[in-house]
């Protein structure tokens, strides 16, 4: 499994692959890009901005709506800033031929309030092309989340 550079993030992304809406060249990392936060959830209520209390659960979803190839997978992490004031994320891999925005789960640990605006970059997400096609792609074998946008709390199985 080979991690993608700068380069192959922002020529997929040009074609439509990868990150297919929302992508900001700015956004790029030497391997990876900087997710941003569209919409915040605290206790069911969605907000663009929002300050998140001590001690309290929170869900992001991103801006960008990624568009997977069959044979490469991304892998999501808290950005340092935000983990540095105490922000946890529990974060799954993202299967190869995902496609949809991500909702990402956060807790702030940290003893201060944590404000957050639309367009923040929250997490970073590094890209893994696979050394083979799966055998069957997310749609086939699960595809809960396939096309999802904003907020998605409940999927399939």
């Amino acid at each position: 499994m080979a991690t993608l550079s700068d380069r192959e993030i922002i020529s997929l992304s040009g074609k439509g692959q990868l990150i297919a809406e929302e992508f900001r060249v700015e956004s790029v990392t030497p391997n990876g890009y900087d997710l941003r936060a569209a919409v915040l959830s605290l206790d069911g209520k969605e907000m663009e901005n929002g300050s998140i209390p001590s001690g309290r659960h929170f869900l992001v979803a991103t801006m960008e709506y990624l568009k997977l190839p069959e044979d490469v997978m991304g892998q999501i992490w808290v950005r340092s800033s935000y983990a540095r004031r105490g922000v946890i994320g529990s974060f799954g891999a993202v299967d190869a031929g995902y496609h949809g925005t991500l909702t990402l789960s956060f807790f702030n640990s940290g003893t201060d309030e944590l404000k957050i605006n639309r367009g923040d970059r929250i997490a970073q997400i590094v890209f893994h092309r696979m050394e083979s096609l799966p055998e069957k792609s997310y749609s086939q074998r699960s595809g809960n989340y396939q096309g999802s946008r904003g907020i998605t709390v409940k999927g399939g199985n």
